[in-house]
């Protein structure tokens, strides 16, 4: 069976554990000669200034700045989102012309075969098949680019081998525009490169003494799926300025809970998916989230797991959202019976936002708290992007500059002005009374500045904020820990957390 979480055995010699001096918390970083980007007191004065809707100048310097010492591009002595960018001079060269144009006639084709071709890989492919299917191909690719290419294509060169790889093969998703059609279909195969026998190894448990329909679905416990209409909602939540009373549908619960022995767990993770709101699933997020659950237990057991769906944007608005996984959380409380002290939210990008205002929300309408909050790569900052947001999406692996000119325009429209924008996002909101949090992201992450600015208004607040730090990742690379060791370090950095709360 699981025990709690140890450090992982597949620890780069290059790791050092450092005080970061903003938040004195731990932060593990993956190489020894890169200096923080935001490692001073200035940092706090440039992020309130643009919550307050000043120029946040230095902080866009200071991310520029970084870019420069960085290996872009793969090493290429050209920059690709040229080629994608929406508003492009008209003096751009007829060779960046050219390419566009082969670009949009590739795009064009795409969009004409993808749907079916992914109905076929989803509906019709076993998903066990569509693992192997992917492992085969990253086995072959891996001794392959390590051969041929090698630290070439990183943005440094300690970072892993695996990540050299991964950086060369997701790199041509900056070639073409990113739909929000395309978003969600990607997002929903977030289980395809999660499964039981893949990184980070969890040793075999003992199985339900009931019959389990898990092996179905791609985990070893059993799954439930969650449809339960409440009768009230005790937590008022939203931003916007009318409100509206809550109709017979939006009262439904609905999501997938995973329990993995006979008996539900005493203590509960409370997963909250991302997708920058845009999109992401339950079902997507079964085999990462199930991992979580076996490997953070106390004492040989595991934690069993609550996914919740909630209402996307651009058809539903944030405060949707926030009602869902507010009534979800009610849910487990009132109807599944869990003490508020025995459960943990955990966030995964737009989802550590939500799981953050949430916090705030049952803070403020003074309800049960649970234990603890992990914010995995927070998007916490809906205000007109700066800094690392701005700047690195020259780099970031997971929000390149098309999903950027997707998305980021979608808060305006959902939002609104910027005194609403600003009033949405937790990282500006009050952190009086909340539990202790755990913020895990990357120094070179597109919200590595939100993220930060987060932990230290939290803890100024006297908050109990732990930040996990890893230098030369992408956005949420903690999710892609089957592929590469920085993100199983962050993967049990995490688990060893929420083992302590």
């Amino acid at each position: 069976m699981p025990s709690t979480a140890q450090p992982c055995p597949a620890k780069s010699k290059k790791n050092q554990l450092q005080l970061d001096p903003l938040s004195q918390a731990p932060v593990v970083t993956t190489a020894t000669d890169c200096t923080s980007g935001s490692s001073d007191s200035s940092d706090d004065e440039d992020l309130e200034d643009h919550g307050n809707n000043k120029c946040p100048s230095d902080a866009d310097t200071r991310a520029r700045l970084e870019n420069e010492r960085l290996n872009l591009n793969l090493g290429l002595p050209f920059d690709p989102t040229v080629l994608t960018r929406r508003n492009v001079p008209a003096t751009s060269s007829a060779f960046v012309r050219a390419c566009r144009f082969v670009i949009h006639l590739l795009d064009k084709l795409l969009a004409i075969v993808e749907t079916p071709l992914f109905q076929i890989w989803q509906n019709h492919a076993p998903l066990r098949l569509r693992q192997k299917v992917t492992f085969i191909l990253w086995r072959l690719y891996l001794p392959l680019h390590k051969t041929l290419i090698g630290r070439m294509t990183g943005l440094h060169s300690t970072c892993s081998l695996e990540y050299h790889a991964l950086t060369t093969l997701m790199w041509g998703g900056r070639l073409f525009p990113i739909t929000i059609k395309r978003i969600r279909m990607s997002l929903s195969q977030l289980h395809v490169t999660h499964p039981h026998d893949a990184y980070p190894f969890v040793p075999p448990c003992n199985r339900l003494t009931k019959p389990t329909n898990g092996a179905a679905h791609g985990i070893r416990g059993h799954l439930q799926d969650v449809y339960h209409e409440m009768d009230v909602k005790l937590t008022p939540t939203g931003f916007r300025s009318y409100t509206s009373e809550a109709t017979k549908h939006e009262m439904i619960v609905t999501g997938k809970f995973i329990q993995h022995f006979a008996r539900p767990s005493e203590k509960v993770i409370f997963w909250i998916y991302g997708g920058a709101f845009l999109a992401g699933d339950s079902a997507g997020n079964l085999g990462i989230a199930e991992k979580m659950g076996l490997l953070s237990g106390e004492s040989g057991g595991a934690r069993d797991v609550f996914i919740p769906d909630y209402r996307l944007v651009p058809e539903s608005h944030l405060d949707d959202a926030l009602h869902d996984v507010a009534l979800a959380y009610e849910y487990l409380l009132y109807v599944k019976g869990y003490k508020a002290e025995n459960v943990v939210l955990f966030g995964i990008s737009s989802g550590g936002g939500l799981a953050t205002l949430l916090l705030q929300f049952l803070a403020k309408a003074q309800m049960p708290m649970p234990s603890g909050g992990v914010l995995v790569g927070p998007f916490v900052d809906y205000t007109e992007p700066t800094g690392t947001m701005k700047e690195y999406i020259r780099h970031d692996l997971i929000v390149n500059q098309s999903v950027f000119d997707e998305g980021i325009p979608l808060l305006e429209t959902v939002l609104g002005s910027h005194e609403k924008r600003l009033e949405a996002s937790p990282c500006y909101g009050d952190f009086t009374g909340l539990p202790p949090l755990c913020v895990c992201v990357s120094e070179h992450e597109v919200v590595y500045d939100q993220a930060i600015l987060l932990a230290k208004r939290a803890k100024a607040q006297g908050c109990d904020v732990s930040v996990g730090c890893w230098k030369y990742m992408c956005h949420v690379f903690p999710m892609l820990c089957a592929f590469i060791p920085e993100g199983r370090e962050a993967f049990y950095f995490m688990a060893k957390w929420i083992g302590e709360h």
